[in-house]
């Protein structure tokens, strides 16, 4: 897809002027399967050009290449501006900035940015077991439970400039390298949420054997033993994934027949208005 195409109509592809931010953006249209990826990155790149100050990307840019403090003295400022913000909003808006200076050959640290801790995590994440980190791993990343499954400890990590995967667990954001399941069977790259990460660094610390390493060729989601999971475990996940999928496929269905009703009741919008046609604008000045 063309990165033109790609950001059309849309107030921040202004920024695709800029020669490293059309580098990233291309980068990630050919590394990823979902477009999504690219597209948030500039968005949230924008947001850090508002919020910090910074109106010359590549004037910074050109700056962190000298020196990598520049850049950490960027993230920190990003950090900063964002400190009414909870962890995981942060990591996502921190996404595309850390990504920018990254895939221009800037080294960053690729570890979550400070931000408020949450009082409680989502429900579904306080829940122990491999059954919830497939679930929120699913969840905004486009893996397929195939996909997901098939997924080895060295395929997560961090990106280098050329876009290629760096093995490293703690990575954040905790990008993903796996090969569809269907069309052009060659790596691709996703990225699990904050959420998902959070859960499966977890579930990882627990389910390992005291004392051992997780090596690279070994499976990300197994027993504590290393083996495959239990296809009872994998049903599980499935259930509970399409539970989720049908209970906002139901809220979704019950918001519109309420909105529905209700304008079916009250009328079309603006039919019980009262008043002069015309209002005298003075009056509101």
């Amino acid at each position: 897809m063309n990165t033109t195409h790609l950001l059309a109509g849309r107030h921040e592809s202004a920024l695709l002027a800029f020669p490293s931010v059309q580098r990233m953006a291309a980068i990630l249209v050919q590394r990823c399967h979902n477009p999504l990826w690219a597209r948030t990155a500039v968005a949230s790149l924008a947001r850090f050009q508002t919020m910090t100050g910074q109106r010359d990307l590549e004037a910074l840019c050109e700056q962190a290449l000298q020196d990598p403090q520049v850049a950490s003295q960027a993230l920190a400022a990003f950090a900063a501006a964002l400190s009414a913000y909870s962890e995981s909003q942060v990591a996502t808006l921190a996404r595309g900035v850390k990504l920018w200076f990254s895939l221009n050959g800037i080294a960053v640290p690729w570890r979550p940015l400070a931000g408020k801790v949450a009082a409680s995590g989502p429900p579904v994440s306080e829940q122990p077991g491999v059954e919830a980190v497939i679930l929120l791993a699913l969840i905004g990343s486009g893996l397929h439970l195939a996909e997901l499954l098939r997924l080895r400890v060295g395929d997560l990590g961090s990106l280098a400039q050329n876009g290629e995967l760096m093995a490293d667990l703690a990575a954040e954001p905790l990008a993903v390298q796996y090969t569809p399941r269907r069309g052009k069977r060659e790596p691709r790259i996703t990225f699990l949420t904050f959420q998902a990460r959070q859960a499966l660094l977890a579930y990882l610390a627990q389910s390992a054997l005291p004392g051992a390493e997780l090596e690279p060729d070994r499976l990300l989601l197994t027993r504590a033993d290393g083996s495959c999971l239990s296809a009872q475990s994998i049903a599980r996940a499935r259930r509970r994934s399409r539970a989720l999928i049908q209970a906002g496929r139901n809220a979704n269905v019950e918001l519109c027949r309420a909105t529905g009703e209700f304008f079916r009741r009250w009328g079309l919008p603006g039919s019980h208005f009262s008043g002069p046609e015309e209002l005298n604008i003075e009056d509101y000045i």
